[in-house]
């Protein structure tokens, strides 16, 4: 009798030991400690995209508050089709969650920059405007508040290896999306159901997630989307702000330049559009965060035609920025768009053409327009809208 039930014991021996690693391997990994955390394994390859790599708590929570905060390093698709990690936070709100789990906003920020020191979750307040900081963590808060799980990217190559590549649409939306996926194996009481929201940079960012949704990560129910200030229309920003006709900030030309180059090696010919000067100063878009670029002894507030070549020609960049534009992908669902009249980050002019673009095309928009609003404080001046959004695209 012992003797049969000897191999019995090794066999069921075997599976429980089986079990045990594969269950060890599916387990993330244990989180390093300082600058270390955003370098992630050398080898991604098990890693399919959406997959948490390890966690860690958020020092400071990015001053969200009644919430435990948690900063991810997590896998996703790459903008050369490989997989890369990519770093972000995720809030969940203090409390028992709902039936269904808590509701998911995917936020995706606006500009800080490109160099790696520029990432929200591992920079100090010098690499954005303080007043943007203090109002986006409101603009967070608020849906925290509301009983919304709060997910939100660093982007790709910002804060971990590689490259930025920032406003190439794809690259952006996976990253807004993969952390949702990720942060629902770090907290199982995340739903499926999930607004994608962002500002400015992040605005363009939420509106590609929404339209790569029903085919990059399926099993999430997208429910709707917010963009405030989105960025769109730049082949046609690159023209006037390369001509002078319009004065666009010669710092955000040049990182949407660099953005291309990244998505584009070898394709996009900088120095036939950028003077002596424009060349000697581009390369700190890899080096330097926004303020930084902003200041006298870099870009400063002049605009792009004084660091462009005479008659620049647009067209050498034309097809690739047409090609990442939020005015032509298909954005499923209710969408809100909000613009202030006073923007000169991104003129309302050109929110009003994505705007009659998405109308043409019968998607379900809604587009407001604040009087008087700058490019940052449009996030306090809707936040009524935005709640009604909220509750009726989670509520529907």
């Amino acid at each position: 009798m012992i003797r049969r039930l000897v191999p019995v014991l090794a066999s069921a021996a075997l599976v429980l030991s089986v079990a045990a690693c594969t269950a060890e391997e599916d387990e993330p990994r244990s989180a390093p400690q300082g600058t270390a955390f955003y370098t992630p394994p050398a080898d991604l390859s098990e890693y399919a995209h959406g997959d948490l790599i390890w966690s860690r708590e958020l020092e400071g929570a990015m001053g969200l508050e009644q919430a435990d905060v948690s900063l991810v390093l997590y896998a996703q698709q790459g903008v050369g089709g490989d997989t890369v990690a990519t770093s972000g936070f995720v809030a969940v709100p203090d409390g028992t969650a709902p039936d269904g789990g808590w509701p998911v906003v995917t936020w995706a920020h606006g500009t800080t920059g490109i160099a790696d020191q520029c990432a929200p979750t591992r920079a100090d307040a010098t690499i954005a405007d303080p007043a943007a900081i203090g109002t986006t963590s409101t603009r967070l808060q608020r849906w925290i508040d509301s009983g919304h799980a709060v997910v939100a990217t660093d982007y790709e190559g910002l804060g971990t290896p590689g490259d930025h590549p920032y406003l190439i649409g794809a690259s952006q939306g996976r990253a807004v999306l993969d952390i949702v996926r990720a942060a629902r194996q770090l907290d199982p009481d995340l739903s499926d159901r999930v607004m994608t929201a962002g500002h400015s940079q992040g605005g363009h960012a939420a509106l590609w997630a929404t339209s790569m949704a029903p085919h990059y990560t399926r099993e999430l129910d997208v429910v709707g989307t917010v963009a405030f200030a989105p960025p769109s229309h730049m082949s046609l920003a690159a023209e006037v702000g390369l001509s002078g006709e319009v004065a666009v900030p010669a710092a955000l030309v040049a990182m949407i330049l660099r953005g291309l180059e990244v998505a584009y090696p070898g394709k996009i010919p900088v120095d036939e559009l950028l003077n002596a000067k424009g060349v000697k100063l581009y390369p700190q878009v890899r080096e330097e965060c926004l303020m930084d670029l902003l200041g006298p002894d870099r870009f400063g507030l002049a605009p792009m035609n004084r660091f462009a070549v005479k008659n620049a020609d647009a067209d050498l960049v034309r097809g690739p920025l047409d090609a990442n534009d939020p005015s032509f992908p298909e954005v499923r669902g209710p969408i809100l768009v909000v613009q202030g009249t006073a923007d000169s980050v991104v003129p309302q002019v050109l929110t009003d053409s994505l705007a009659k673009a998405y109308r043409a095309r019968g998607l379900d928009l809604t587009y407001t327009t604040y009087r008087g609003a700058e490019h940052t404080d449009v996030l306090d001046r809707s936040a009524k809208q935005v709640a009604a959004f909220t509750a009726e695209a989670f509520g529907g």
